[in-house]
């Protein structure tokens, strides 16, 4: 008996070892292969995805021979843990697109932060069911249903979410989370996208199955030991290889590699997150606002600190020169929802001709800036940087005493207006707007219906609709002096809203599946019609500009990722359009259209445009005055700060406590500094 078994021992011991060569073999082909015609031939690159292609095969074969030994008890186990099995496969196909979608490479540690998420994942319903298996009772067993649910339910809000940003869930989703976002949503999805995504929600009710009581009562000491030991074996073997890659790169003296794995890296970490727990986090801790509250608030510069910003011309060490006049007597302000500068064919070649003629017109004609990013996401921190020139935003502080473009150019005998599509209930608009923003006239939804506009659907009117309103209000304005805002919401995420038909739709995309095409081309059209009825109104003239913008570029998610192709304009903060319109160019002749700049910079600009000093508390440029800095452009989103300009990109963490970089420590200390400047009562500034 002794003999046999020994025999099958060393049977399967030597299949292990031809499977073993089988594989290295394999592996070593297709190596060999992927750096095949190159010369001379990259020996490193190749032993490092040969080794990485191995460790991965390990980990799969010593997961594979303990399931393997454990065979006999897995259909039992099966049965038992059903609803964790469903989540984790369910996991298992979410990890999958993630890793598709991020473009991870499948190798080492791509495996482990599956795994590690996995279980990170299955946890909680594990735990639940061996409590509910050790005392079978109607009280443990609603318990187990509401975790599972609860794991359930935020996989499926995280797989949408993920689709459309390429995010897990963020705390941003539960500010702006109203009846009002939820009609919004609702209204972008097809019927069939709905039936699906209900489908899902009841194969989640359907799929809870759970077993008789059994003799057998799982050791709830031993299965916890088991499950948190597992749990944390995975964790601390992903985020230890996870280190020890960079500490290889780094020590090997290969810095552009371990910058590319730096933010490999940060992609990886989405495997690993547990989804549950993340979706819990997010609703109830604003990280973001710890990070600014706490040890990050930055009350002085040092003098190292200054000389980086100066030499990366985040800081200027002459100030904003205004016009001697104002270059005009009325300015008006088209903010787009979640346009990029891509999605225009002026810029993109993905984008067909037919579906942006007339902003390619006004891009050829008007002056533009090419390189102007968002500098905050989403829109509201996106409208704060465009009215406040400010990075950050904080609701809770008393805005009613702090500097914006509408207050100043109020002061100066203008008066301002804010036009918005969507509810004045949405995220509170039209208390925290005019607190914040300061404008003089603020009108939403519920105003427009009160004056008689109809066809409001989804997010809120559409764009024919607001700009026939803009052209009605402007009318009345005539001859007076006035900053108009009309902020749009069609191109709102995850689908936009046209209202096109198909016979009047180019033939180069009429059966195209890209919605945002679509979208652009109803915003193009929209456009046009607003142009045309301002110049039939007598509304262009010399006296006024009109400016053609966006709240803030699209998430990183969904049909954006295939439209926009430059991996480094499709990142959290990234290019937007900028468009001046007017027949009086002269006050704008010394706009450089190749400069880098972002939307804190438009409110001092529109200020020195009007004769008028921008407030010391605004940290962007006036884009009509030549600096001896060089330009940038600067944003801010999701603690990280993003620095744009002609010789260098990088991204830096604000809460990194060993920056690599001189000026990433300087960049994020000059952030947290503003933040805490732009919360001081009044307008004065420490110098």
């Amino acid at each position: 008996m002794d003999l046999k078994h020994r025999g099958k021992r060393i049977g399967v011991l030597l299949l292990f070892v031809i499977i073993a060569g089988a594989i290295y073999f394999w592996e070593e082909e297709h190596a060999r292969q992927l750096f095949a015609g190159i010369v001379p031939f990259p020996e490193g690159d190749y032993w490092q995805t040969l080794v990485n292609a191995l460790l991965r095969d390990l980990v799969l074969l010593v997961v594979g021979y303990l399931l393997f030994l454990r065979r006999k008890r897995i259909p039992d186990r099966l049965q038992r843990y059903f609803p964790a099995v469903v989540l984790g496969v369910s996991y298992l196909g979410f990890a999958w697109y993630m890793q598709q979608k991020l473009a991870l490479d499948p190798y080492f540690l791509t495996t482990l932060g599956i795994l590690a998420g996995l279980i990170n994942n299955i946890v909680p319903v594990i735990l639940a069911a061996v409590w509910y298996h050790h005392n079978p009772s109607k009280k443990n067993k609603v318990l187990y249903f509401a975790v599972y649910l609860l794991c359930a339910a935020a996989m499926l809000m995280d797989v949408v979410y993920f689709w459309q940003t390429s995010m897990h869930v963020q705390a941003v989703f539960f500010r702006n989370f109203n009846i009002y976002a939820i009609q919004g949503v609702m209204s972008s999805f097809s019927k069939r996208q709905l039936m699906e995504i209900a489908c899902c929600v009841l194969a989640m009710f359907l799929l809870f199955r759970v077993t008789k009581p059994r003799r057998h009562k799982p050791n709830v000491a031993w299965a916890l030991l088991a499950v948190l030991g597992c749990t944390l074996l995975f964790n601390l073997l992903y985020f230890t290889g996870s280190q020890l890659g960079l500490y290889a790169l780094h020590v090997s003296g290969l810095w552009s590699e371990e910058q590319i794995e730096k933010s490999r890296q940060e992609y990886r970490n989405l495997l690993v997150t547990p989804l549950a727990l993340n979706v819990i986090s997010k609703a109830a801790f604003n990280k973001e606002k710890v990070i600014r509250d706490t040890q990050h608030k930055k009350k002085e510069l040092t003098e190292k600190d200054r000389e980086w910003m100066y030499k990366l011309g985040v800081m200027r060490k002459g100030p904003s020169r205004p016009l001697p006049a104002p270059a005009y007597d009325r300015i008006v302000m088209l903010i787009l929802e979640s346009v990029h500068r891509d999605y225009i064919h002026f810029y993109n070649k993905e984008i067909p001709a037919e579906a942006t003629p007339y902003m390619d017109a006004l891009l050829k004609r008007y002056p533009r800036i090419d390189n102007y990013y968002s500098s905050a996401i989403p829109t509201t921190e996106g409208l704060n940087a465009t009215f406040r020139s400010q990075l950050l935003f904080d609701g809770d502080v008393d805005g009613s005493d702090k500097p914006s473009l509408f207050r100043s150019m109020q002061s100066n005998g203008f008066d301002g207006y804010f036009q918005s599509a969507s509810s004045r209930y949405y995220n509170s608009e039209f208390r925290q707007y005019t607190e914040q923003f300061g404008m003089a006239h603020y009108e939403a939804r519920e105003d427009l219906e009160k004056a008689g506009y109809s066809g409001a659907s989804g997010w809120g009117f559409h764009n024919d609709e607001m700009y026939r309103r803009t052209i009605e209000q402007l009318k009345k304005l005539k001859g007076q002096k006035y900053f108009y805002v009309t902020k749009t919401l069609d191109m709102h995420q995850p689908y936009p809203y046209y209202a096109t038909k198909w016979a009047d739709t180019p033939e180069s995309f009429r059966d195209s599946q890209t919605v945002t095409i679509h979208g652009m081309y109803w915003v193009d059209c929209t456009l046009k019609a607003f142009f045309k009825a301002v110049e039939d109104a007598g509304l262009m003239d010399d006296r006024t500009l009109y400016i053609i913008t966006s709240d803030h570029n699209p998430h990183s998610g969904g049909e954006y990722t295939e439209l926009v192709k430059n991996e480094k304009d499709r990142q959290s903060i990234a290019p937007i359009p900028l468009i001046f319109v007017s027949k009086n160019l002269s006050p704008l002749e010394n706009l450089d259209n190749s400069a880098y700049s972002s939307q804190i910079d438009i409110a001092p600009t529109l200020l020195c445009l009007q004769g008028i000093q921008p407030p010391e508390r605004f940290i962007g440029r006036n884009l009509l005055q030549q600096y001896p800095e060089p330009d940038c452009a600067l944003g801010f989103f999701g603690d990280k700060a993003y620095y744009f300009s002609r010789k260098m990109q990088f991204v830096d963490k604000i809460d990194e406590p060993y920056p690599q970089y001189e000026y990433e420590d300087a960049l994020a200390n000059y952030v947290m500094y503003t933040y805490y400047v732009s919360g001081l009562p009044g307008d004065n500034l420490q110098k």
